[in-house]
């Protein structure tokens, strides 16, 4: 039986309509080739009719059973560069899930409690903050401003955007816009916060500590955290496939946006996690939980770094991200045991990202 819709499931709507959407924005209009004789002709179909083969492209891998059932890509990540599986996209706000098990580590170490306060890893913010816990950061309930949709980035940060430099605009300006735990608002800003509590209580840089516990044991070698000690690498695919500042600036926001990935290693790390390699089976659940429910949710229930998107917020779950150019998703099904991820470079001129995974649920069993 085919499972449509499959990944859909209100799907999209895009995580975070409110700001990671990867929805077209109304520039371009997909080309809907439809449902083909099976899943490559299908999904070859529609990159090749929406993409153009020397412009910014787009990869998009499904799984299902432990099997990849498709990978197919079209256009450059730079300039004479063909988008590959080992091609390195900024992955947007899909960092977040890795920051979150990140935190989850740190808890199985016995290092950092959930419902711990923020200030007492950050004494340097303000004491009106001692309320808002590690796990409100986690669910999006600090009532911390989200420094890049609630404020003018480019006016309250100068030159490179930096956590250094964000973490000293909240310890000066610590107004909230509500009561930590009130309600759920997507804060950037909240998982920034997260790695700058990672660096304390693991007693080395983010970056370090990323590598140390998640790239390496499963092997994701093009894998890394783009801050303003880094060099971008060669394989790093440009935004637009044009340059690497993201709406003029460079920025550096570790721990919301900055990690870098390749679609092999995001495979490597979709499938570990699902299998439990992880993290231990209690924390997955934890991880898993819908802290926020369906009814006060931006989607369909919201756990530790992931939204769900099905409609009974239980089965379908992950992330999305939007960082100027970069459009980047992951979608794991558990009922159906299958994952599909998509990275691209070529923002709102790219296939809609939901009419995408709508065909690709077609063939799902």
């Amino acid at each position: 039986m085919k499972c449509r819709n499959c990944f859909q499931m209100l799907m999209i709507i895009s995580v975070l309509l409110f700001i990671t959407g990867c929805n077209n924005s109304g520039k371009y209009k997909t080309i809907e080739t439809g449902v083909q004789t099976n899943l490559v002709t299908t999904l070859d179909a529609v990159l090749e009719a929406n993409l153009n083969a020397d412009g910014p492209g787009l990869i998009v891998s499904v799984w299902q059973n432990d099997k990849n059932l498709y990978t197919g890509m079209k256009g450059v990540a730079r300039p004479m560069q063909p988008i590959s599986e080992d091609t390195q996209f900024r992955l947007a706000s899909v960092s977040k899930t890795f920051t979150a098990v990140a935190i989850l580590k740190l808890y199985e170490q016995g290092l950092l409690g959930l419902h711990d306060s923020i200030v007492d890893y950050l004494p340097e913010l303000d004491s009106s903050w001692q309320e808002i816990s590690i796990h409100h950061l986690l669910t999006h309930q600090s009532g911390i401003p989200d420094i890049f949709n609630d404020l003018n980035t480019h006016e309250v940060i100068n030159n490179d955007i930096t956590n250094p430099k964000i973490l000293q605009y909240f310890i000066e300006n610590h107004q909230l816009e509500f009561g930590s735990g009130r309600k759920e608002e997507y804060s950037n800003t909240g998982y920034i916060l997260l790695a700058e509590i990672i660096t304390k209580v693991a007693n080395m840089p983010f970056p370090e500590f990323m590598d140390l516990e998640i790239f390496a044991p499963l092997n994701m070698n093009n894998t890394y955290i783009l801050d303003e000690d880094v060099d971008i690498t060669e394989r790093t695919a440009m935004n637009h496939a044009q340059h690497h500042q993201i709406y003029g600036r460079n920025v550096f926001a570790v721990g919301s946006s900055s990690q870098v990935s390749s679609m092999h290693d995001m495979e490597r790390f979709m499938y570990a996690l699902m299998a439990g390699k992880i993290l231990q089976a209690e924390t997955m659940r934890l991880m898993l939980k819908a802290h926020i429910s369906k009814a006060d949710s931006s989607l369909n229930g919201t756990g530790y770094g992931i939204f769900y998107f099905s409609g009974d917020g239980k089965t379908a779950y992950g992330h999305s991200g939007k960082h100027d150019g970069f459009r980047t998703i992951y979608a794991i099904n558990r009922d159906k045991n299958a994952f599909i991820i998509m990275l691209g470079n070529g923002g709102d001129y790219m296939p809609d990202f939901t009419y995408v995974m709508d065909l690709a649920g077609e063939f799902l069993e």
